[in-house]
């Protein structure tokens, strides 16, 4: 790309390599290459603004609070510039990308609306995840959008505030285009949840018309126009704009044009690929996999280490050290040998063991499944021990966890939450107008719809699948037929007699019904006794977190409490249990309290909070805080048994991925933002590291263990997922 930018005062450890932004405005990003020859986007201010002491400080702050958004839909941040930096700078790990501005450049104009709104559901989707957590991005333009192979991806977290302190006027706001930046927050007003529905907005409008002002003939629902509207109260909330966004994006027919992809490979071929180790390590015969002329993926597993004087008696695996093992992607299916050809001969009804590889070497992969137009939802019910099912855009899937073969697919069903609902059936909610079915996850025939809590038959819709046992579903409804605003009420519904058994009504928003809550984040969770709700939307009125508890039979509410050691907007662990017991992350520190009093138990102390991603078994939690230093727990005495922290100091600050204890409980598989880490659950030692050589944005990103049946876990690498044997 030509530009006429000056190259920047200072980057750090990063080289610059050309200044992605079609023009100066007083932000650019950069792609720049980091001292181990990976590619990244660079995002710095120029030198007028770099040059203001108070607005160094401010823009360093906010690059470094960018850290706590993770998910779908925003960059990651892969470093930070120091404090005391000349010009502060954060680092995204995402490559190749194009700023919004420039991909349509590329194209040539507006580009396409479903590829717009295909987008717009991925920053929708960051967006209520920001607001969800009690953040206010503050920062969305056309220049802070990230265009990537695999979607849009926000940067530019915490422009607005960076620019004024609160209460001066913003006249200039660098990285932020003026048709992008909030009446409201021009005049000096801090910003709100409503200011980034309308950047949000005008950046959706700008891509598919080619102004913010103008609203093309299919704009979804007239949803963007509304995010315009002066008053900020006038506005509607994220969720709103992500379920008109979803409506709108099609199937198919959504992917970037021709020119905005060249222009993406242009961009990585002017780059050479990072170094390769200086001495590698040669495979030992049988841990290889032999791929053929159609390989796409491959996968590099942690060699061990040689020991040393100083070593202990159990070798562990050197930190980078890979052994690569090649993935047969256009067949589907791994071709293994040693340990794999042995495991394929003993089908899971035929073994009581899967062999176990050497120390320090991870497992071949069995198969890999590709999942080419794969939905955000990201769910993976493992139904009788073997049918995994997940859904895609065009439908629903099962698959056979030990072969990697399709056992069946429905191109009717398109769900926003999988659950099981025993002997072999499963719950398919968010299907056609909004109806929910059972379904057989052996055959995938379709036993009953169910249609009174669709947009079709009521003004009564179901928002939310809550939980299910025992041949009951419980969900949430929203009435939008209430003269009074939206009605919003728990209804438990009988699987077996399909009929509702009773319902309760909660106070009106309050639940957040756009996206699923994740196991371990604050949302329902059930009980033997009782249905525990949470006070995650938006309007809530309890200043902080809060459970309703409802009796499983009856629905009656049995009581509610607030947990003062918890903010409204928690994003830490938050897991109740049966004994009376809630267990939840904290500012530094993870507490065990009384349910139903809130009274404190034991704390047991970490650095910045717990990660939601956990995972418990025989009275020990296993759970990672935000410097991914992972720690085992006796859950009902505070004792931590051992705890581990993270090897790689790249991923400091960074997201977990998962945890996932396997089958048997003999292996924790914890996954971070580059390795999957085999830890030996009774004393945290680390038995294997894999990582995984993708494609585009996913490479060197090896999934997230979502599931594990008896020797085998499953890892969703987002366009696939695979199987790894394991114990």
């Amino acid at each position: 790309m030509e530009t006429s930018h000056p190259l920047p005062l200072d980057l750090g450890e990063y080289r610059a390599v050309e200044c992605l932004d079609t023009e100066s405005s007083g932000v650019n990003r950069w792609l720049a290459v980091g001292p181990d020859g990976t590619p990244s986007v660079v995002m710095a201010p120029d030198e007028q603004w770099a040059d203001d002491p108070g607005y160094r400080l401010r823009f360093w702050a906010e690059a470094n609070n960018s850290r706590r958004l993770t998910g779908r839909g925003t960059a990651p941040v892969r470093q930070v510039s120091s404090a005391r930096a000349s010009n502060p700078w954060v680092a995204y790990d995402c490559f190749p990308a194009l700023p919004l501005t420039a991909a349509l450049a590329a194209h040539g104009g507006p580009l396409p609306a479903p590829v717009v709104w295909n987008l717009g559901v991925r920053l929708a989707e960051a967006v209520l995840r920001a607001h969800t957590q009690g953040l206010v991005h503050a920062g969305i333009s056309p220049q802070s959008v990230l265009v990537t192979h695999q979607g849009a991806l926000l940067t530019g977290y915490g422009l607005v505030r960076a620019a004024a302190v609160e209460g001066a006027e913003r006249h200039t706001v660098p990285g932020v285009d003026e048709q992008s930046l909030p009446p409201e927050q021009r005049a000096g007003a801090r910003p709100q949840p409503p200011g980034d529905l309308y950047a949000l907005a005008s950046v959706l409008l700008l891509a598919a018309a080619g102004h913010s002002r103008n609203s093309p003939p299919t704009e979804p629902g007239g949803v963007l126009a509304r995010c315009l509207a002066t008053d900020p109260a006038q506005r509607p909330r994220a969720e709103e704009l992500l379920r008109a966004l979803r409506g709108a994006a099609p199937g198919s027919g959504s992917e970037l044009s021709p020119r905005v992809v060249a222009a993406l490979d242009a961009q990585a071929s002017r780059l050479p690929a990072p170094p390769a180790p200086a001495s590698p390590v040669q495979a030992p015969v049988g841990e290889r996999a032999v791929g053929g002329a159609g390989d796409q993926d491959t996968t590099e597993a942690a060699a061990p280490s040689p020991p040393s004087s100083s070593s202990q008696t159990s070798s562990t695996p050197a930190r980078r050290t890979l052994l690569v093992t090649a993935a047969s992607a256009a067949a589907g299916l791994a071709v293994g040998t040693g340990s794999v050809a042995a495991w394929r001969r003993f089908a899971p009804e035929h073994h009581k063991s899967v062999p176990r590889g050497p120390r320090g070497v991870a497992p071949a992969p069995l198969w890999r499944f590709p999942l080419p137009e794969r939905d955000s939802t990201g769910q993976f019910p493992l139904l009788s021990g073997r049918t995994l099912i997940t859904s895609h855009k065009k439908g629903i899937v099962g698959v056979d966890v030990y072969r990697g073969k399709k056992l069946w697919s429905r191109d009717d069903v398109l769900p926003s939450r999988l659950m099981d609902a025993g002997g072999g059936n499963i719950v398919v909610a968010g299907g056609h107008d909004g109806e929910f079915l059972l379904l057989s996850a052996r055959s995938g025939r379709i036993k009953w719809r169910e249609k009174k809590y669709s947009a079709v038959e009521s003004s009564n819709q179901m928002a939310l699948l809550l939980a299910g046992a025992d041949d009951v579903v419980w969900f949430l409804t929203e009435d939008f037929g209430a003269d009074d605003g939206v009605k919003m009420a728990v209804v438990a519904y009988s699987l077996r007699k399909r009929k509702k058994l009773w319902h309760a009504p909660l106070p009106s928003d309050y639940v957040e019904t756009a996206t699923q809550p994740a196991e371990g984040a604050a949302g329902p969770a059930l009980l033997r006794s009782e249905l525990l709700i949470a006070n995650t939307g938006l309007g809530a009125a309890e200043e902080y977190f809060t459970y309703i508890a409802l009796d499983r039979e009856s629905g009656r509410r049995k009581w509610k409490r607030e947990y003062q050691a918890l903010g409204i907007q928690t994003s830490d662990l938050v897991l109740p249990r049966e004994d009376d017991t809630l267990i939840a992350g904290i500012v530094n520190g993870l507490r065990s309290m009384s349910l139903s009093s809130g009274k404190e138990r034991w704390t047991v102390p970490v650095e910045g909070g717990v990660d939601d991603s956990s995972t418990v078994r025989n009275s020990v939690l296993y759970a990672t805080d935000r410097k991914l230093t992972t720690y085992a727990v006796d859950i009902r005495t505070g004792k931590v048994r051992w705890k581990r922290p993270h090897e790689n100091p790249e991923v400091e600050g960074r997201a977990l991925y998962g945890m996932t204890l396997t089958a048997s409980g003999r292996t924790l598989l914890r996954t971070g933002p580059a390795e999957i880490d085999a830890l030996d659950p009774q004393d945290g030692s680390l038995r294997w590291r894999l990582a995984t050589a993708g494609t585009r944005e996913l490479s060197g990103r090896p999934g997230n263990a979502v599931v594990s049946a008896e020797g085998v876990a499953i890892i969703d690498n987002h366009d696939s997922i695979y199987a790894l044997p394991v114990d």
